[in-house]
């Protein structure tokens, strides 16, 4: 009997006691059974790490596994704390006050399966403070004309984004990507996780996609919660651009010859921690 490969589920969480259980229990229910749950909890003030701990005390034949920072360091910082112990070939990191559908993993590992891309990312259903469904068709949906040029394939149910410049967004939130582990292990080495204390995916999306490629899943696999505090509610919704004071936020995206020469500088500039044979080969690709 072939076995399926290991999915780990990183839940990243600051101060979302009232959240939390229910991102925990929509990750239990998933149709797919070969997981790992991995919750690092970024300095809680809230009773966010009980909540976790009663959770593993009743779910004792869940792999799931609870490490505490211990001193406040973002988003990006605790993916990476997550990343580090994973044990999955594919890894998604959730937010925790989101919720997966039962498919979630299913359909993510099938289309990984199927393709060599280095990510996935689903539709998302937006949801209000009590799990009601408000929308299926998400603000930042990828659903736009401005991709029309940007896929490949005819696949019904998904499409690989042949684009490969750095900077834009084509992508879901955080919580609708798959990602191969192989793929994003070199973030464990990124030392300016400060500038990304939230709204870490802005990054990690595109320099995934810059090294192996993306597709996008055109169905609804998550419901992505709009509540006053989640940083989503404010770079969707207002439009706020200053909660990250990254580079990569200056890039225009409307114009390709402006994003080449500011790729090829964003990988100069960190080419310390990606190495510089992946460096060069990274640049390489801009050219492809």
């Amino acid at each position: 009997m072939l076995k399926l490969p290991m999915v780990t589920f990183i839940v990243t969480s600051y101060n979302y006691e009232k959240y939390i259980l229910r991102t925990l229990e929509s990750i239990k229910n998933q149709s797919y059974t070969n997981f790992e749950i991995i919750v690092v909890d970024d300095c809680s003030n809230d009773n966010s790490c009980q909540i976790v701990e009663n959770f593993i005390a009743d779910n004792q034949d869940l792999r799931i596994t609870l490490i505490k920072q211990e001193i406040n360091r973002g988003q990006l910082s605790a993916m990476q704390r997550g990343l580090k112990e994973a044990q999955g070939q594919f890894v998604s990191f959730i937010d925790s006050d989101d919720i997966l559908f039962e498919d979630y993993a299913k359909t993510h590992v099938r289309i990984h399966l199927a393709t060599s891309v280095a990510f996935t990312s689903c539709q998302i259903a937006e949801i209000g403070e009590d799990d009601e469904i408000h929308t299926f068709k998400s603000i930042s949906s990828p659903h736009s004309d401005s991709l029309d040029v940007l896929f490949a394939g005819e696949n019904t149910n998904y499409e690989i984004l042949k684009n490969k410049q750095f900077g834009g967004w084509y992508w879901s939130p955080n919580s609708s990507a798959m990602f191969r582990k192989a793929a994003i292990e070199l973030i464990l080495d990124y030392k300016n996780t400060n500038a990304w204390r939230i709204c870490p995916d802005k990054f990690l999306f595109n320099l995934a996609h810059l090294i192996g490629g993306s597709a996008i899943i055109f169905t609804p696999l998550i419901g992505y919660r709009r509540h006053k505090g989640n940083a989503g509610n404010c770079t969707l919704v207002t439009g706020n651009k200053k909660l990250h004071s990254d580079y990569i936020t200056k890039i225009n995206i409307k114009n390709n010859l402006k994003i080449k020469p500011e790729t090829i500088k964003f990988l100069w500039q960190e080419r310390k921690i990606l190495g510089l044979r992946n460096t060069l080969e990274l640049i390489l690709k801009v050219f492809i």
